[in-house]
């Protein structure tokens, strides 16, 4: 069975507590296990608006999200037992997403953080920030430093965020995943009892740290929920950002209804306890067999308050760590904002890792099934291609079958939008359709025959660095593509172009678009290997074309850039790469 979606577990601390000296940790999900595939998602912000303008960052390679809070990455290096999505945007903290990659094409949710000022302190005398819900981080005088060590002296900004792990949508706000190393080394499934974001920045925007020697003190207060069950002495946990994983560092103490840790530098801090899991599977389909894609799966004590969290892959399955030898409950889950249960079996106790097989989820008034028939240039079926499926904001890729049928599924709160747009795409003809809309009814919408013809999907990039060119092309398996075109609110709009092979071999040009055809200088760009690359003006992006979504940036480039050894070099090119 392939690992899918990594199930974000919140286990019952009870079950941790009283339970974890009978069992063995699973040491099998500490190293790694490469595996190249296809990862996608949506990004929402705090008020679960898509959010657009999301730099996505998967290994080496880069996506940014479109107007639906979307991005796409094909041929991503992942891995099967601890991959890792970064997501930043400016004005909210850098979020995490920790899953295990199957071969198939995977999904994930991330809810971004919002990063307003929460208070300010003077460096010479230190002092404490208070957040609404009790929340305290308690500076030392003289205990700033910049980046690179050196004391600082002014006006610190205090940015931080409390995060309730008993909120409803934790799986998606959760940094990371609730997987960790302890103190050993061993991977381990965490249970919260608080977790806290902080930030510090100078008066100016530089980023500060808590100087060598010194540390801040932090009060987590323990949701009610979890006070009965809180211990009295619990391990303290950060984010490691390379990794997304939690490590162990210290531990808190129990004041009341509040832990209190001291902590020596700042990011991402969690009070948690850790315990050993089992591994399970499944597969999810919809009634007529078809399976229930990219959908929200729960698994939580069938006593006790906490879930784990997870999404089926493009073949319906999941797989991922569950307490062990307890009695669970596992769930399928409508997305926001309803999070309606619409499929319920108890399971367990599980004593070893498990497959639970083919599981028929029977929910018509929540389940939309879109299908129809992609025909090509010539009217015979598309054998080698796939539907783009846009509803809700949400996007589905659907594969045809050798009759050219395709059909995928959406789950939803049964109040979504009438009406949704499919594109039908060519691969073996390189062609595709134009962007039909579709009446959405349930259970089953029945889209008939689109085709896909009309618009060549050739994309490349072939630049020629100080005379060596390379070419890349989606005629070449391994070679990928993304091209951007993000309006943000107070930074402009900016269009992100990049072909990538590995990286040894790939371009990325970043410039201010007009949303039209025209001259452009570029304001960054990363080639291959070079680091710390400066510009050389004028760098200078022609297009021939500025299309609509959907449509092909087209045109050339030429310029120079010098290296982090001061070193010049010459770069030119064309490209065509879809604007998605």
């Amino acid at each position: 069975m392939k690992r899918i979606y990594y199930l974000i577990l919140v286990s019952l601390s009870l079950f941790i507590l009283h339970c974890q000296k009978e069992l063995s940790f699973n040491k099998s999900m500490t190293g790694a296990s490469p595996v190249t595939a296809t990862i996608q998602g949506n990004v929402v912000d705090e008020n679960e608006a898509p959010a657009q303008g999301v730099t996505i960052t998967v290994d080496a390679k880069t996506a940014v999200t479109d107007a639906k809070g979307y991005f796409r990455i094909r041929n991503a290096s992942l891995d099967n037992n601890a991959s890792l999505v970064i997501a930043e945007k400016n004005g909210y903290f850098k979020a995490f997403r920790v899953f295990s990659a199957s071969k198939a094409v995977n999904q994930v949710r991330i809810k971004l953080l919002k990063k307003d000022i929460s208070g300010t302190v003077s460096s010479s005398s230190g002092g404490a920030v208070a957040l609404a819900n009790g929340s305290i981080i308690n500076f030392s005088a003289n205990s700033f430093s910049n980046l690179t060590g050196a004391a600082y002296s002014g006006t610190v900004n205090v940015y931080a965020h409390y995060i309730d792990p008993t909120r409803q949508d934790i799986g998606e706000t959760v940094p990371g995943s609730f997987l960790g190393n302890d103190k050993d080394n061993r991977r381990v499934i965490l249970t919260s009892y608080g977790m806290l974001a902080v930030e510090l920045e100078s008066s100016t925007g530089e980023k500060l740290q808590i100087s060598s020697g010194n540390t801040a003190k932090l009060s987590f207060p323990i949701p009610s929920a979890q006070q009965t069950s809180a211990p009295n002495q619990i391990a303290l946990w950060y984010i490691d950002e390379k990794t997304g994983l939690w490590k162990e560092e210290g531990s808190a103490t129990k004041n009341g209804n509040t832990y209190e840790a001291d902590v020596k530098h700042f990011t991402y801090w969690n009070c948690d306890v850790s315990g050993p899991t089992v591994n399970l599977a499944a597969t999810f389909v919809q009634s007529h067999g078809v399976p229930l894609v990219y959908t929200g799966v729960t698994i939580r004590p069938q006593t006790g308050w906490a879930t784990a969290h997870g999404y089926t892959d493009s073949l319906g399955q999941v797989n991922g760590p569950v307490p062990a030898n307890i009695p669970l409950v596992l769930e399928v889950v409508a997305p926001y904002p309803c999070y309606n249960v619409i499929y319920s079996q108890n399971i367990g106790p599980f004593s070893s890792n498990v497959n639970l097989g083919t599981i028929t989820v029977n929910a018509n008034q929540s389940v939309i099934t879109i299908q129809g028939t992609l025909t090509n240039c010539s009217g015979g079926p598309v054998t080698q291609g796939h539907a783009i499926i846009e509803y809700d904001n949400i996007i589905r890729y659907a594969s045809v079958n050798a009759s050219g049928n395709f059909t995928s599924t959406f789950v939803s709160c049964g109040s979504g939008p009438a009406n949704g747009s499919i594109t039908g795409v060519d691969i073996q003809a390189q062609q595709q359709g134009q962007s039909t809309p579709v009446t959405i009814t349930l259970p089953v919408t029945n889209a008939g025959t689109l085709t896909a013809c009309g618009t060549s999907t050739l994309e490349y990039v072939n630049y020629t660095l100080d005379g060596s060119p390379v070419n890349l092309s989606s005629t070449t398996s391994g070679d990928s593509f993304a091209g951007h075109d993000v309006d943000s609110v107070g930074t402009g709009r900016t269009v992100y172009i990049q072909g990538y092979r590995s990286q040894a071999t790939n371009l990325t040009l970043h410039f201010p678009g007009s949303g039209v055809a025209g001259s452009f200088q570029a304001d960054f760009i990363s080639v291959n290997n070079y680091q710390n690359i400066t510009l050389l003006q004028p760098f200078t992006i022609n297009l021939t074309s500025y299309p609509a979504v959907g449509g092909f940036f087209e045109g050339s480039f030429t310029g120079q850039f010098k290296d982090a050894s001061n070193v010049t070099h010459s770069l030119n090119g064309t490209l065509r790469v879809k604007r998605r």
